[in-house]
């Protein structure tokens, strides 16, 4: 079994993010389908323009047929991309910031990243350890069929 790959850009961990936020309480191919949609209206997971949507930018994405008009968790993205920001500029990366985290143990690492993040559990935050590449140990074929990382077809 190969283990999805580790985003390059803090981006990659916004997008996924996004993703698991989306896919709680839906099926992957309902999210899958509005993908581009949420790339477009979120500028490609670029951290900085995601932070700097404001109320108006939500209430309009909370309109648009591209993307699953759920407000909370289209701010919650927005939030996040802010949220990644200071820790990037703590830490250099977010994704630095993600391996010191999880070398110091997953579960500790999973509370902390439900602390700081909107509309992530501690199984949401483990299941975006194990789609952006990190060892959460055992996951089972539903998480793998869920949670791996999109890839268009």
């Amino acid at each position: 079994m190969t283990t999805p790959e580790r985003p390059t850009t803090d981006a990659g961990y916004l997008e996924a993010a996004a993703r698991i936020i989306f896919m709680g309480g839906l099926n992957r191919r309902v999210v899958d389908g509005k993908w581009d949609g949420f790339l477009q209206a979120f500028h490609g997971f670029d951290v900085a323009a995601v932070a700097a949507m404001g109320p108006d930018d939500v209430e309009r994405l909370a309109q648009d047929d591209r993307v699953i008009k759920y407000a909370a968790k289209l701010q919650a993205v927005v939030a996040n991309a802010r949220e990644m920001q200071q820790v990037a500029a703590e830490h250099g990366s977010f994704g630095a910031w993600v391996e010191s985290a999880v070398a110091a143990g997953v579960p500790a690492a999973c509370t902390e990243l439900s602390k700081r993040f909107a509309y992530l559990s501690r199984d949401g935050a483990r299941n975006w350890l194990y789609s952006t590449g990190h060892d959460v140990g055992p996951v089972t074929d539903k998480v793998r069929e869920k949670y791996a990382p999109y890839r268009p077809a």
